[in-house]
């Protein structure tokens, strides 16, 4: 732990001048068979809680230059269009910062953009979690080692990088702990949109970790009404994980194979499953529960809304999925959020043993 946040520290100097973000230029070149000629690269940011398209090209030969100017370092996403499903093709997220950036594919349908500080840092994250999870055990204490790293760097950078961490952590931490390192950022950085959109949907936060859940109601897969009012209150639910997701989420997909093992072998102590799903039809819905087994409890609140439409969305001020929520029925309060995997396995065998 200690080396890993060595090199964390090392990078961060390197980034000094980094801390107080004014306006920028750019210029961001990319070429791969994957880009398809007369369809556009576009730029996009959510920095203000409202999608914008910051800039775009053209893509010809298979290659775009993208260059201009923004009035601030920012949290982006570089895209070509949307699918049928309305997902984003060929997305990659990365730190709109002074410089040149280039597209990088280390891996089939992966793209990262490097070149520039603050993202050469973000595409190095994976190493280092990499190296902490190596050196940690169990899968909680690897949890909290993540925790501490990005929480180093947000300390040591305090620039637009780190506030696409903390979004990040809001996810898992309190909307209080995520305030008091906001308040920590230099004068010049509070008046960052990202910023402000931070500290918005933290006072917005109706649910977070030690307070009630927030009902849900919707429709089910056979076209009734449910709420998650009624799982919690059935009497042999003792813990409910309220999980968002979706078939077009990769990393959902990748989580559910997980959940269906986890309540198959809790279920009977009494741990369920409360499902939201924004899918975008009725038939991908049923494609998604079939093909991964998931027997419990699941609803939708409207298919031809964008799930920032929903109330479930804005109610648990979600900022993306997969997202869920560990509930104590005993109380209805929320106790965990955000745990996945190994580490939402061993929380659950420890409450249920």
């Amino acid at each position: 732990m200690k080396k890993v946040l060595t090199l964390v520290f090392a990078s961060a100097a390197l980034m000094a001048g980094c801390a107080t973000d004014t306006s920028i230029s750019y210029t961001i070149q990319g070429q791969d068979p994957s880009f398809v000629n007369g369809k556009w690269m576009y730029i996009l940011s959510y920095a203000g809680g409202e999608e914008q398209v910051i800039d775009s090209a053209r893509i010809e030969n298979h290659a775009f230059t993208i260059q201009g100017s923004h009035p601030y370092p920012v949290s982006a996403f570089l895209y070509m269009g949307r699918d049928a499903d309305g997902v984003q093709i060929s997305a990659s997220d990365f730190i709109l910062e002074a410089g040149d950036l280039v597209v990088k594919k280390p891996a089939e349908g992966v793209f990262l953009l490097a070149g520039t500080p603050q993202n050469d840092l973000y595409n190095d994250l994976p190493r280092r979690m990499a190296d902490i999870e190596a050196s940690a055990r169990p899968a909680l204490r690897r949890a909290e080692a993540r925790d501490s790293l990005l929480r180093a760097i947000v300390l040591e950078n305090r620039n637009a990088l780190a506030l696409t961490l903390l979004d990040m952590r809001l996810q898992e931490k309190s909307g209080a702990e995520i305030a008091a390192l906001l308040d920590s950022f230099p004068e010049a950085m509070q008046r960052h949109p990202a910023l402000l959109e931070l500290r918005s949907r933290i006072a917005r936060m109706r649910t977070d970790v030690g307070k009630p859940y927030v009902d849900i109601i919707g429709q089910t897969p056979a076209g009734d009404t449910l709420s998650l009012g009624e799982v919690i209150r059935r009497p042999e639910c003792r813990y409910l994980l309220l999980d968002f997701g979706a078939l077009w989420c990769g990393p959902c997909r990748a989580e559910f194979p997980n959940l269906t093992e986890l309540r198959e072998k809790y279920g009977p102590q009494g741990f369920e499953i409360f499902g939201v799903s924004f899918d975008v039809s009725p038939e991908r819905w049923r494609e998604c529960i079939e093909t991964y087994r998931m027997g419990w409890p699941q609803v939708h609140q409207g298919f031809g809304r964008a799930p920032r439409e929903t109330e479930a969305w804005n109610n648990y001020a979600l900022n993306g999925i997969p997202s869920c929520f560990l509930i104590d029925a005993s109380d209805g309060r929320i106790i965990a959020k955000n745990l996945r995997g190994q580490a939402l396995a061993e929380k659950i065998t420890l409450m249920m043993e």
